[in-house]
């Protein structure tokens, strides 16, 4: 009986070691000012969709970083954006876009505190750009016609802070690229 009390002992304190030892982190944001949302504005005021009232969504993404020191974390920013362009006259979609990002990143965490902390990210990889026309939008420019395009895209985060307890943190982010010049987010850490 004694063994089995101080096996159980030792496997609680083992546990309670490894849950202090958070290197995984997942992370849910939205962002605003994206690169995307720059992309969009300037592809519909190009196209046949000129003049039309557009509606912007995102990035709306997920990240995930391992944690290879206290300070230091690697990991992976997926993210989605979209925009429909409605038509003033007919008030139907001409225009609908679509932008998916995958960048690897990495994150340097410079303050760390119980409850708070200052970090900055640096993310590269692609985007995935879908554009699709209407048939009206079709008719009206000759030109218009339905493209897939993949480019480079990256987020620099000059400034990231995040709040609460040891696991779940809430975040803010100012910076420039694909996650926008300013990012709101929930975080888990494992």
């Amino acid at each position: 009986m004694k063994k089995i009390i101080l096996a159980l002992c030792v496997a609680l304190f083992g546990m309670n070691l490894q849950a202090q030892d958070l290197k995984h982190e997942v992370g849910l944001f939205y962002g605003t000012g994206s690169a995307s949302d720059i992309l969009s504005f300037v592809t519909n005021a190009l196209s046949a969709a000129a003049g039309d009232q557009s509606s912007f969504w995102g990035p709306i993404g997920v990240e995930y970083y391992y944690h290879i020191s206290p300070m230091v974390g690697l990991g992976a920013v997926a993210s989605y954006a979209g925009c429909n362009a409605e038509d003033g006259k007919t008030h139907k979609n001409d225009l609908t876009e679509s932008f998916f990002t995958v960048m690897p990143s990495v994150k340097v965490n410079w303050m760390r505190k119980k409850y708070f902390g200052m970090y900055s990210a640096l993310s590269a990889g692609l985007m995935f750009c879908s554009i699709s026309c209407n048939d009206n939008a079709k008719a009206n420019d000759p030109s218009a016609k339905d493209e897939t395009l993949s480019t480079f895209m990256f987020q620099a985060t000059a400034l990231g802070a995040e709040f609460g307890s040891n696991r779940i943190r809430g975040f803010v982010e100012a910076g420039v690229g694909e996650k926008g010049l300013l990012c709101l987010g929930l975080r888990y850490k494992f």
